[in-house]
């Protein structure tokens, strides 16, 4: 994708912070995010908005001999300061203290990505950031950008309070995947004539994930069928090692029992004794907790009204793609090992219409969620009783939110409309309503593909 979509608000906070770096003294920000989210592309965007005013630097950070990298720091150095390096300068510590020695008579913006990566070039670094950024920052123009896509060792490197560089950043900014307005923009440049089939599949396989989306975009894949095809194709398509190989470097040498448990979470909405059941383990509340409270891939799920210490919980997968990636790609791992990629795909395929239905009804919680509208916004589930033609179904509400103004809203999704069954969600509301928003009037529709 060569058009540069969305992101207004990031760039502006981080235009901020470079105007403040400028006219006042140096600023440190840091980007995170999800691995191909889009951070190095916002940062460029900004430094080429701004060149006029003052140069940018990029670094990037990968696992090689310091030496090697600071050589490559310098060229890009002496290309876009034109100032003069000495010759000899091997460690981070001592380019860095040239820069911002150069910060003191002239401005510029300096972007280190993936700084994380420091901790196998040279952990020390990050306490010779810390010592430079205290000496120079009140008497330097320069606006630090950090970005990291490893989530587990960002958060230490500066929410950790035992670290050299707690504290030290003067903006966090977290990019999350693009918005359904944006994916809707997107693929209506590249398909004038998009189905809402074709957008709910963009969402239901990238989640919104712009390295992910451009690919897709970039081969003409603005079907589900070329969609799935694409991804199951062996060539320049890094659909089936990603979700590995993003997770693998969060989890560490853990990722196989991490593994285990997304894979069962991937297969439906479960609870934490569901999990355990199908895994044979007696106990992984623990794992659990790590998953959703250091990394964010999972998340509970409570009816709307439980309180926090309720036992009605499920737990489902917050990213779209990652959801995707477990339920077929590591699933079907050994048709992947024989190349039997076609097998998979018809797998994908016949199951398909069942998990985007799934989508679906996280698209609408999304937009429902984009819209400021609401205070809350959930679902809602009863286990258990009977329903007045004596089924004993569980009585579950796809979507319950609460406006601003404290005005109830109930929903069920069907990606076809015909399915929607008024009567039903009326005996679902009722059954709500004995348990929650007593003598409240609770507005009811149903929500399909049509209302995308």
């Amino acid at each position: 994708m060569k058009k540069f979509y969305d992101r207004v608000l990031e760039i502006q906070r981080v235009r901020e912070m470079q105007r403040q770096a400028y006219e006042d003294y140096s600023r440190f920000v840091v980007l995170t995010g999800r691995r191909r989210v889009g951070k190095t592309s916002l940062v460029y965007r900004l430094m080429e908005e701004t060149k006029e005013e003052a140069p940018g630097l990029y670094f990037f950070v990968g696992r090689k001999a310091e030496a090697t990298l600071v050589k490559t720091f310098c060229e890009e150095v002496r290309a876009k300061l034109d100032e003069f390096v000495p010759e000899g300068i091997t460690g981070f510590r001592d380019l860095l203290q040239l820069l911002l020695e150069i910060g003191k008579r002239r401005r510029f913006t300096l972007f280190v990505d993936e700084f994380q990566e420091f901790e196998y070039v040279n952990p020390g670094v990050f306490s010779d950031v810390q010592d430079l950024w205290d000496k120079y920052k009140k008497e330097t123009n320069v606006c630090l950008i950090v970005s990291g896509s490893i989530f587990r060792m960002m958060e230490k490197i500066f929410k950790d309070e035992g670290q050299p560089l707690f504290g030290r950043d003067d903006c966090t900014i977290k990019l999350q995947p693009f918005t359904t307005t944006t994916m809707r923009e997107i693929l209506g440049d590249y398909k004038a004539d998009y189905t809402n089939e074709d957008l709910l599949a963009l969402w239901t396989i990238t989640g919104g994930v712009a390295r992910y989306i451009e690919q897709l975009m970039n081969n003409r894949c603005t079907n589900v069928k070329k969609m799935l095809h694409y991804v199951c194709t062996s060539g320049d398509s890094y659909f089936i090692e990603e979700g590995k190989s993003v997770l693998v470097q969060e989890f560490g040498k853990q990722y196989g029992t991490y593994f285990s448990i997304l894979d069962q979470i991937a297969h439906g909405d479960v609870t934490q004794s569901e999990i355990e059941a199908s895994l044979g383990v007696n106990s992984l509340g623990g794992q659990l907790k790590i998953l959703e409270e250091k990394y964010g891939i999972i998340k509970k799920k409570r009816p709307v009204g439980a309180k926090e210490g309720s036992q009605t919980v499920r737990y489902e997968i917050q990213d779209n793609f990652f959801r995707f990636w477990f339920r077929y790609i590591h699933r079907h791992a050994s048709l992947i090992e024989i190349q039997n990629l076609p097998a998979l795909e018809r797998i994908m395929v016949d199951d398909y219409p069942t998990f985007s239905g799934i989508a679906l009804e996280r698209w609408f919680r999304l937009k429902m969620m984009e819209s400021c509208r609401y205070r809350t916004i959930g679902g809602w589930w009863k286990p258990g009783g009977a329903n007045a033609q004596g089924n004993s179904d569980e009585f579950e509400i796809d979507i319950v939110a609460e406006t601003l103004e404290g005005e109830v809203e109930a929903y069920e999704v069907k990606r076809n409309p015909k399915k929607y069954n008024p009567a039903r969600l009326l005996e679902k509301v009722e059954m709500m309503q004995r348990h929650l928003y007593r003598g409240k009037e609770v507005k009811m529709g149903g929500l399909s593909m049509e209302d995308m």
